[in-house]
């Protein structure tokens, strides 16, 4: 997973924004999993719109999306192409 520092990088290069405290509140290690469980965006969206407006909740997707694109490609070498598809598929990323 790419460390909460990239997050800040990537953000600043979306949005001009590093939401710094909106990482490290995702990756806060007591709550880690359960915060990037995308089943939970519903439940945490509200929360952060309320404290980072809507561009908020898109950067916590981006964040969950990042993590999940690490992952996987460290589990199948080399399909990057396959992994982009299945962002535009599910509507992760247009």
């Amino acid at each position: 997973m790419p460390a909460t520092i990239k997050h800040y990088t990537t953000s600043i290069s979306r949005t001009g924004q590093d939401y710094a405290d909106l990482h490290n509140w995702i990756d806060d290690a007591e709550k880690k999993y359960e915060r990037h469980d995308f089943k939970k965006i519903w439940l945490y969206g509200p929360e952060i719109a309320a404290k980072y407006g809507e561009e908020g909740v898109q950067e916590y997707i981006e964040h969950l999306r990042e993590d999940m694109e690490n992952k996987i490609s460290k589990l199948v070498p080399g399909q990057k192409e396959i992994l982009k598809e299945a962002f535009i598929y599910f509507g992760i990323i247009s």
